[in-house]
């Protein structure tokens, strides 16, 4: 399991003791809202938190690559996930990440996934990664349009709709 560090942030594979303040970052309902299940899910920020550590974690032995805790350089607060991850119902990888709404705005999500694709890319040898997107997250698909990613149509993916956007290893 591989830790990056960024200007800001160490992108590092989350632990059980991380599970207390992911739980928090999975109980907001306006970070939630654009995941999978949203903002009826927030009742359940530490259930989901105890659960999806433990596959983040076995996403790593199973496919080389998975999902970062995204901690900050200065004090260390866990702000968010960002990784890689395969989608099986498109036979893609798919670059993903959900910050603290205190995070939100400080180009966080840029820089963590930015560092995601690059090690995609590089060590994990990549050809294309994909993004999915709500179309009214109009700050995610921003993130998105500034790595480059560009955006292809609309699909269904886990009960929602959203825009698929990709990249190709060598394009700008």
């Amino acid at each position: 399991m591989k830790t990056i560090e960024t200007p800001r942030l160490i992108l590092r594979p989350m632990e059980r003791e991380d599970v207390p303040a992911y739980a928090a970052i999975r109980s907001d309902p306006q970070v939630i809202r654009w995941l999978p299940g949203g903002a009826d899910k927030a009742g359940e920020g530490e259930a989901i938190a105890a659960q999806r550590i433990p596959q983040f974690l076995d996403l790593w032995k199973q496919q080389g690559f998975g999902i970062w805790g995204l901690f900050e350089r200065r004090g260390g607060a866990l702000v968010g996930h960002c990784g890689l991850n395969r989608v099986d119902e498109f036979g893609e990888v798919e670059v993903l990440y959900a910050l603290a709404r205190a995070a939100w705005g400080q180009g966080l999500a840029s820089e963590a996934a930015g560092a995601t694709l690059a090690f995609g890319f590089g060590p994990v040898g990549l050809k294309r990664v994909i993004g999915l997107v709500r179309p009214e997250n109009t700050g995610s698909r921003k993130v998105l349009e500034k790595l480059g990613m560009t955006y292809k149509h609309d699909v269904t993916f886990a009960a929602m709709r959203v825009r698929y956007y990709q990249k190709d290893k060598g394009k700008r």
